[in-house]
């Protein structure tokens, strides 16, 4: 009986660590767009891959049924904000180095705990709310402000910050919403929306010269291909592992991130964004224990 579970773990952290790879993979691949389009056509590129392909595929499957929903005002909303998010995203990777820009969406969690209570009502203690500040003490040190040499943007990571908030609202709103609705319903209507209200933004389009060529078609088939695969290695990794198991796995992602900046920019972080990631991530992985704690408390 043990060695199923063993081998249901090894999977479930070998799909993890695959869909933190495909997630780098995507904003590397947004970030090497931004040479050729503007924030709103990138994510217009990263919605329509997985719309076609999400339909495709309920289609096949013959489920269809369960894009069936009561509650339509919650998707709209839902989709707004993770809409808003993934354009602030891609904006800030214009901006700043890939992994800077990865580091300040991990903030996501930090969020996530300011904001449970007056929106969930759930209630918050002094460790997360101190693990709280420490985390955003750890994003100014890696932001840097007493030195210019080494400073990022001021509005490049204040956009960064907009994507860590706006996808802490996502995590809430999908809490609510997930009571009623599943994953592929809400993810449908994710895509669908970003698809048509990127779409609508076509005739203002940033185009830079080579928007229309090979290189910027691969870019696109890339940034496509990694969203995909990432959807399909998330859903599986959390099907086969616990989240408390699956979650640390993310932040290997600032890896991926340090390495392609290296790679392709020659590019090696400075001392204090070390430092700030150290912080910030040391913040999040304390929120999720002691959420794991209260959890086993609440349950025995």
């Amino acid at each position: 009986m043990g060695e199923p579970k063993k081998d249901h773990l090894l999977a479930a952290v070998g799909f993890a660590l695959f869909n933190a790879l495909m997630l780098s993979g995507m904003s590397l691949f947004a970030k090497l767009l931004r040479e050729y389009y503007g924030a709103f056509e990138v994510t217009f590129f990263r919605n329509v891959f997985s719309l076609i392909a999400l339909v495709l595929w309920l289609a096949l499957a013959r489920k269809l049924y369960v894009l069936e929903t009561d509650r339509p005002r919650a998707h709209l909303l839902r989709s707004f904000i993770g809409t808003v998010g993934i354009i602030l995203g891609a904006q800030a990777l214009g901006m700043m180095p890939l992994a800077e820009t990865t580091i300040l969406l991990f903030t996501s969690p930090l969020f996530v705990v300011l904001l449970s209570w007056p929106l969930l009502g759930e209630r918050v203690g002094v460790y997360r709310l101190s693990a709280v500040a420490i985390g955003f003490v750890g994003v100014m040190i890696m932001a840097n402000p007493s030195q210019a040499a080494d400073q990022l943007p001021l509005m490049g990571v204040l956009i960064g910050l907009g994507w860590g908030l706006s996808s802490g609202l996502v995590d809430i709103c999908l809490r609510w919403i997930g009571r009623t609705e599943s994953s592929t319903t809400t993810t449908f209507y994710f895509v669908l929306f970003g698809t048509i209200a990127c779409g609508m933004h076509w005739p203002f389009a940033e185009v830079q010269p080579g928007g229309y060529s090979w290189n910027s078609a691969l870019l696109i088939a890339g940034l496509g291909a990694t969203g995909l695969l990432s959807l399909l290695a998330k859903s599986q990794s959390f099907r086969l592992g616990e989240a408390a198991t699956i979650a640390p796995i993310s932040y290997t992602m600032i890896i991926w991130a340090m390495l392609f900046d290296y790679l392709l920019w020659d590019r090696v972080p400075s001392t204090n964004v070390l430092i700030g990631a150290t912080i910030i991530v040391g913040s999040n992985l304390f929120i999720l224990y002691r959420e794991i704690t209260l959890k086993k408390r609440r349950q025995s």
